[in-house]
């Protein structure tokens, strides 16, 4: 680390990201979590640098890389629809799962029995019943996500459309007119 990297003040920390593909497949969002770096000069409050954390941050902060690595939890490997995401749970209720371990729709999902029973009725419901609409969840959202699809493939075609029928409407407009000048009107004299 350099005299000037020295003074600044320098903090790696987890931040969600939205997948867009995965998203766009599932119809639900997909989230996964991304590790940032936030760069401030004391007392500088216009040089902010705050961006996806890449191997050369990592090498001119090794330090506050390596307290990160020790603050890390193993949460953040994390993939999928986040619980606070799902209208079915409070803010509160969501951040309570998470003191369970539990961050992701597809986890409360996949959830085995004895996972889902030490819940209780943390979600406002029996535990069982909890898992079971996580599932009805899922599969909803797959199968909207077929029907989002579809929409998207016939508006892209329905486009499609609509421009070949610009292009045909411009080559007969095009065709219409007859090369060379246009022909002089006899006039009476």
């Amino acid at each position: 680390m350099t005299q000037e990297d020295a003074v600044l003040a320098v903090k790696f920390y987890q931040k969600e990201v939205q997948n867009q593909f995965a998203t766009d497949q599932a119809g639900r969002p997909i989230m996964y979590m991304a590790d940032y770096v936030r760069i401030e000069i004391p007392g500088n409050m216009l040089s902010i640098i705050d961006t996806v954390a890449n191997d050369e941050h990592k090498k001119r902060f090794p330090i506050q890389w390596a307290q990160y690595q020790n603050e890390k939890t193993a949460d953040g490997d994390v993939q999928g629809t986040l619980l606070r995401d799902w209208s079915l749970l409070t803010t509160a209720q969501a951040a309570e799962m998470r003191h369970y371990k539990f961050y992701t729709v597809e986890q409360v999902a996949n959830a085995s029995d004895a996972q889902i029973s030490a819940l209780g009725m943390l979600a406002g419901m029996a535990p069982f019943s909890f898992r079971d609409k996580a599932r009805a969840y899922l599969d909803q959202a797959k199968d909207s996500s077929v029907v989002m699809a579809q929409a998207e493939e016939l508006r892209r075609r329905d486009q499609e459309i609509q421009d070949l029928k610009d292009q045909m409407q411009r080559l007969i407009a095009a065709t219409e007119r007859k090369p060379g000048r246009p022909r002089k009107e006899a006039t009476e004299d």
